[in-house]
């Protein structure tokens, strides 16, 4: 495997896990820390009727998640780049394109689950 190939799979899989990471925090209802702006704090409860941004930390535990997965993705990959018996071609390809198809579905979700939440649909 080539050091471009390794940049590659990895990338992808950051990619993916951060789409999946983000959705996976509203699939299972994770309770995240809240930012209060009036207040000027961060609360890990939903208090109802005060307005606060969950967004902040949604995008913070996704991208932990990624970066634990991608690390461990890099490390477990990165031996073969001195051997020929790394990832072949397709494996690649089949890495890129599953992905791809992972950021999209995290892409519609997050469109849907927002556009619902709003009643926007």
């Amino acid at each position: 495997m080539k050091k471009s190939d390794l940049a590659y799979v990895v990338s992808c899989i950051f990619g993916a896990v951060y789409s999946l990471g983000y959705c996976a925090a509203t699939w299972f209802d994770i309770k995240l820390p809240r930012y209060y702006p009036l207040e000027h704090s961060w609360k890990m409860v939903n208090e109802k009727g005060v307005p606060s941004q969950g967004w902040y930390g949604t995008v913070a535990f996704a991208f932990v998640v990624s970066a634990i997965v991608t690390l461990v993705a890099y490390f477990a990959l990165r031996p073969r780049l001195s051997t020929n018996g790394g990832l072949n071609g397709a494996a690649v390809k089949a890495i890129g394109i599953v992905s791809i198809l992972a950021i999209i579905d995290g892409m519609v979700f997050m469109a849907l689950h927002e556009f619902l939440k709003w009643g926007v649909l």
